[in-house]
């Protein structure tokens, strides 16, 4: 008797489980199923609609399923509205709701929203490949993620009819995303004429070139990045793409992944004058993004302006895409793009300032953003600059005979410096520093410092460093250190690294090259020097043997912004 209440408890227990499956399968597949394909009848009329937002699918040129939520805006009788797309960055989702990450916490989809409130119609979408949208992720490739905008707008056209046109077919948008979102727009613009505004934020303008500077891997973000991609996304990122990532864990750098990403960025565009004609632009990039650097945005600006945009703007910010585990961040980790940005004496919400943009380009309102400086560079998160032009090099400072006497210099940093800080609290302040009294250049555990200059007044240190460099070694390897502009504060011991910004350099020989942008303020007895690692957190692994031994010598030209120069602009 008890043997047969036994198996009859299981039986139940297992019908119970099936029937629970099927129910579950039956809900999901169902749920899949009434996500419409088409926007809600009562568009078609003139009435007046109410704020709201849904799910619909949308199909590719391709045949996939692209998954998107539309935020409808509160319309009058007979009233009309642009279209903003919302693209997300590279593996995780679109903006589902106006309670979710994207809405509450990260800048290009807080922005979005606000755009939703102030009377346009926002669509975010997931990437292919990505969420619930269907297909490969080939990392905007022009035939299947680039080709996808214009499903989109296709889509938008057909309807949702309360759409502002600027003629047949051809509707009022914009778009806004970061990083990988912010790729789309680029590449996007190209290909579809009907695009008139974009807020691309954080993003590249060679793929290649950002994640392999001088042929050496970014192995920090590159692990972060096909980590997320995989693990959120399973099954769906290109083999190319994790076939490339293991080589490039080795230090290698295979013509596979040249060849799969050669027209998959900006630069392909521009250099084969492929090039968007009539598109407004107002380019977001951060002094601590080590991922995307803002070389990139200057690279797009000035390829952007020889295409003949009509209005092309730089604002740079300190954050954007930060290490986890390598650079704090007062967000989100990973990623932040702070409020307010400082303009000289000016301080500009950064939402605000986005909507201002498309409201100027898109609904017409005369000047909305005529206050939006052409270029604006943060130096700190209390202050900012507005520039002509960004500076490139500046005064030449020469150096000789520095050792790196292994791999393992600058490896210990990260847990030196809390007790280098706390120490500069009991620090004097430096009265009449003398350079040669803070020179280390012959460097086994601590990383090379070369003090060149002693700031005489408060003033800028901002723009494109350059150096040249001469670097022998004994290794018959290819070896390589890393090199960065440090300030050592008159106030403080710490020897910071700018913006945690560093250009790697690889192999014997002579090397000439631009360093990654950097920006900060200088006060009177702050020296500002070179920093030269022969490890960095950012290229973990992708250095060369542990036991390398390298000297250098060269010179370096550091972008010195006085408070007289006649390169600050007033807005």
């Amino acid at each position: 008797m008890k043997k047969t209440f036994i198996h009859a408890t299981k039986t139940f227990a297992h019908q119970a489980h099936v029937l629970f499956a099927f129910i579950i399968g039956t809900a999901f597949l169902s749920a899949c199923s009434t996500i419409p394909t088409t926007g809600p009848d009562y568009l078609k009329k003139p009435g007046a609609i109410e704020e709201d937002y849904y799910d619909v699918n949308i199909t590719t040129h391709d045949g996939k399923r692209l998954r998107a939520t539309v935020f409808q805006p509160a319309l009058k009788a007979g009233e009309t509205a642009p279209i903003v797309l919302h693209a997300h960055g590279f593996g995780v989702f679109r903006m589902s709701g106006p309670i979710s990450l994207y809405g509450l916490g990260i800048y290009a989809g807080q922005s979005a929203k606000e755009a939703w409130k102030q009377g346009y119609w926002v669509i975010s979408y997931d990437e292919r490949g990505h969420g619930a949208s269907e297909g490969i992720i080939r990392v905007m490739s022009p035939e299947h993620e680039v080709k996808d905008i214009s499903t989109i707008i296709d889509w938008a056209t057909n309807n949702l009819h309360r759409v502002s046109m600027d003629g047949p077919n051809d509707p009022k948008v914009g778009m806004i995303g970061e990083s990988y979102g912010g790729g789309a727009q680029l590449m996007g613009a190209v290909q579809d004429p009907r695009i008139d505004a974009l807020i691309p934020v954080t993003t590249w303008h060679s793929f290649l070139n950002s994640l392999t500077p001088n042929d050496v891997p970014k192995s920090g973000w590159l692990t972060t990045l096909i980590l997320s991609g995989n693990v959120l996304n399973p099954g769906n990122m290109s083999p190319v793409l994790n076939k490339a990532y293991w080589q490039a864990r080795e230090g290698q750098i295979g013509s596979e992944i040249f060849e799969f990403l050669g027209s998959h960025s900006p630069q392909f565009n521009c250099n084969n004058d492929l090039l968007p004609t009539d598109v407004d632009v107002l380019l977001i990039q951060g002094f601590r993004d080590v991922l995307f650097p803002l070389n990139e945005a200057i690279f797009n600006k000035d390829c952007l302006q020889r295409a003949g945009s009509n209005d092309v703007r730089l604002i740079g910010t300190q954050d954007g895409h930060l290490l986890p585990l390598t650079q704090w961040s007062n967000g989100l980790p990973g990623y932040n793009i702070e409020t307010n940005i400082h303009c000289n004496e000016d301080t500009f919400n950064m939402v605000e300032m986005a909507v201002d943009w498309f409201d100027e380009k898109l609904k017409g309102i005369y000047k909305k953003a005529d206050y939006i400086p052409n270029i604006c560079l943060s130096q700190g998160y209390n202050h900012g600059v507005v520039l002509n032009k960004v500076p490139v090099g500046g005064p030449s400072f020469e150096f000789s005979d520095v050792n790196i006497n292994s791999n393992f210099t600058g490896f210990f940093e990260s847990a030196l410096m809390p007790f280098e800080w706390l120490a500069g609290l009991i620090t004097p302040r430096l009265e009449d520093p003398k350079l040669e009294e803070h020179q280390r250049t012959d460097a086994s555990m601590r990383p090379a410092f070369i003090p060149l200059y002693v700031s005489t007044e408060d003033q800028g240190l901002t723009g494109i460093p350059r150096i040249q460099l001469e670097l022998t070694s004994d290794d018959d390897s290819a070896p390589v250190v890393f090199a960065g502009l440090g300030v050592k504060r008159a106030s403080n011991r710490q020897i910071e690294l700018i913006n945690q910004q560093i250009t790697p350099i690889k192999g014997i020989g002579n090397h000439d090259l631009d360093m990654m942008a950097v920006s900060t303020r200088l006060e009177k007895g702050d020296i500002a020097g070179l920093l030269i690692y022969g490890y960095s957190n950012q290229y973990r692994f992708s250095g060369a043997n542990w036991l390398n031994s390298t000297k250098l010598s060269g010179a370096v030209q550091i972008p010195l912004l006085p408070a007289n120069s006649t390169n600050i602009a007033h807005n």
